[in-house]
């Protein structure tokens, strides 16, 4: 396992930094488009308070992360050591915030970790258990989110309701010698077990 991940790890790092300069390279695109247009007019008081509300501070705040990514895989390789380590620990609190607070999804959040990994321990061997222990603890967090799921599912009586009527449906239709015109067994069977989701899910 460790010999493959260390075989992924340019592939995984190349990904994760080209994700991250398509979206900063649309944002500045966007962010010249808007410093053109006010630096042509003056802005006014709405824009103003616009630009003052909590949405367009955390628009600035994410834009500010994402070039400061941008910038850390960009020149990790010639940096200080300590200076290397202490972006990288900068970054990998936001992107816990970012990912807390759904700005980040899992996948993404791997990237970023495993590209930090990449930028910030040198030896071969450690990178690979680095990114080995993270999707260990990626594939930890999503078995305990299926299992509550499941726990969730167990004890909502509308799905256990579901359930029981579709095994009785899935018997019906199997044993149906024509189903009606237009429409495949399959296609039937699906529309039929639809009709009893919404039913058992109604309000």
């Amino acid at each position: 396992m460790k010999k493959v991940l260390m075989l992924l790890m340019p592939c995984l790092v190349f990904a994760a930094a080209m994700f991250w300069w398509k979206r900063e390279d649309a944002g500045v695109a966007s962010h010249a488009t808007r410093q053109s247009s006010t630096a042509l007019d003056n802005p006014s008081p709405a824009l103003a308070s616009l630009q003052a509300t909590p949405q367009a501070r955390m628009h600035r705040e994410r834009q500010h992360f994402e070039a400061d990514a941008k910038d850390f895989f960009a020149r990790a390789a010639s940096m200080r050591a300590v200076e290397r380590s202490e972006r990288a620990d900068a970054l990998s609190r936001r992107i816990d915030h970012y990912e807390a607070n759904g700005g980040l999804s899992a996948g993404e959040a791997v990237l970023l970790r495993t590209a930090l990994v990449q930028a910030t321990v040198e030896d071969p061997a450690r990178q690979a258990e680095a990114v080995a222990a993270i999707a260990d603890r990626y594939r930890a967090h999503a078995d305990q989110r299926m299992a509550a799921f499941a726990a969730q599912q167990r004890n909502d009586p509308r799905f256990q309701s579901y359930k029981a009527r579709e095994a009785q449906v899935v018997s019906e239709v199997m044993a149906m010698t024509s189903v009606p015109a237009g429409l495949t067994r399959d296609q039937y069977l699906r529309q039929r077990l639809q009709e009893e989701r919404e039913r058992a899910y109604a309000p």
